[in-house]
């Protein structure tokens, strides 16, 4: 190996290590971004609470804890053998396992309302943004010392009892529960009304005060990690890139290509773990289709990330080709020229258009935010402005309207072939078709390093002049 090449191999090893290291620590900053998304912003959290309501399998497996919270709290039986004629009392039991199968059919019916739907998502967001703020440290109004903070399903284990009729009895219960006699009361009332509530009926634990510390220093952590793990990863990304000299367009298509790999893993990584985790978690048959719902509505904003680093992918690795030196393209900058050199305001003018029906569409998160839209726009009046230097540099003598002409010599030539016309002469054809191979070979040992940009121009300049 020679002492010119030993650069652009330190290089190569440089550009190729810190794309590495870009994947990995990108594969975490995604999760850590899902996670910051998904757990620690209460909007996020009631869009995907609601949701998991409007699914079917869910819906059963919270109407079933709905109908035991109710039947475990009011003694059924016990009230129909008051109502009852003495000689009818033993169907008491029968009844009730009636009341209880007619409650199991009526309570996914009751989750499926609008009006219910939306105290879940209300529900969802109190509970969320309560513990937001305990995590963030709390205020006045909230209590850290032997408390907890809680999912409340009241309202709607109150809705199911008032479609069976016996909300009368939980009132009465919980009204006489509340009271300052207290414990004495509950005996009184479970006596009396045959009823059961305790003070934690319908409601979920999200976290007790013990776990506070650990629950804000993960919360830090993730927060801190979201936002560094995503810069360091841009950042890497940038700078193989620009130590890629001389062949830097090689290097930002190996980038997309690596963000199209990241997408890819992150899709596969959830399907496989999510199958994996409930399968691990969840033992009982009949809640594992809930689980799955659960699984795939919750991991919805992760698959959102792997798709968008799939489509920036494609994107830089099709920025990445219009720039190379394939037949194809280059064609393609031809007959671009002409409008880049000329028509710049329109070409800007079509690009904002196209860009603002893609922020209207905004099918990614970061195409939905001031940053992101601002981010993206750079990047385009970039990409636009590098390829309006390239085709400059290839094409210094084009004028107006050739595109055009070139259309319509086309529409010439593939005519003569019907009228009889000759062809063109091939002594001024295959000298033309020669250069162009020629540029295509220089241009390729340019892209693999072999020449620098002072000798790629050179000898384009001389092959261009016909020495």
């Amino acid at each position: 190996m020679s002492t010119a090449d030993a650069p652009v191999r330190r290089h190569r090893v440089l550009v190729g290590a810190l794309l590495s290291l870009a994947v990995v620590i990108g594969l975490f900053a995604m999760l850590s971004v899902w996670v910051n998304r998904q757990a620690l912003n209460t909007d996020a959290w009631t869009k995907t609470s609601g949701r998991l309501l409007e699914d079917k399998q869910i819906r059963a497996a919270v109407s079933t804890f709905m109908v035991d919270e109710l039947f475990s709290n009011v003694d059924v039986a016990g009230e129909l053998q008051k109502a009852l004629p003495p000689q009818a009392a033993a169907l008491a039991g029968p009844v009730a396992a009636g009341v209880q199968q007619l409650a199991g059919q009526l309570a996914p019916r009751l989750l499926a309302s609008p009006k219910v739907q939306e105290a879940w998502r209300a529900a969802n967001r109190t509970a969320h943004a309560e513990l937001l703020t305990v995590i963030n440290g709390g205020h006045a109004a909230i209590s850290t010392d032997n408390g907890e903070v809680v999912l409340n399903l009241r309202s709607l284990v109150d809705r199911l009892a008032r479609s069976l009729g016996v909300e009368q009895q939980v009132t009465a219960a919980r009204a006489k529960l509340q009271g300052a006699a207290g414990a004495s009361a509950r005996s009184t009332v479970q006596q009396k009304l045959g009823v059961t509530l305790p003070p934690t009926a319908g409601r979920v634990v999200l976290m007790r005060s013990k776990n506070l510390k650990l629950a804000q220093d993960v919360a830090s952590a993730i927060r801190h990690l979201a936002i560094v793990l995503t810069a360091l990863t841009l950042i890497l990304f940038a700078l193989a890139v620009w130590f890629a000299q001389g062949w830097r367009r090689v290097a930002f298509r190996r980038a997309g290509w690596c963000f199209i790999g990241l997408g890819a893993v992150v899709l596969i990584v959830r399907r496989v773990a999510g199958d994996a985790i409930v399968d691990g978690l969840v033992t009982s048959e009949g809640v594992k289709p809930a689980a799955h719902s659960a699984w795939t509505i919750g991991t919805t904003l992760l698959y959102d990330i792997g798709i968008a680093m799939f489509a920036y992918g494609v994107a830089f690795v099709v920025a990445a080709w219009i720039a190379g030196a394939t037949r194809p393209a280059v064609t393609l900058r031809r007959e671009l020229a002409p409008a880049l050199w000329f028509h710049l305001a329109s070409v800007y003018g079509a690009a904002a258009l196209l860009y603002l029906l893609l922020i209207a569409w905004g099918p990614t998160a970061a195409l939905r935010k001031p940053l992101g839209i601002i981010g993206f726009a750079a990047l385009i009046v970039l990409g636009i402005e590098l390829l309006r230097r390239q085709v400059t540099r290839e094409h210094p003598d084009i004028e107006p309207g050739a595109s055009g002409a070139r259309m319509r010599e086309r529409f010439a030539g593939g005519s003569s072939k019907v009228t009889g016309r000759s062809k063109p002469d091939p002594a001024t054809v295959e000298p033309a078709a020669g250069r162009f191979t020629d540029l295509e070979a220089l241009a390729a040992l340019h892209d693999r390093g072999v020449l620098s940009d002072e000798e790629f121009k050179s000898e384009k300049v001389l092959l261009l002049n016909g020495s």
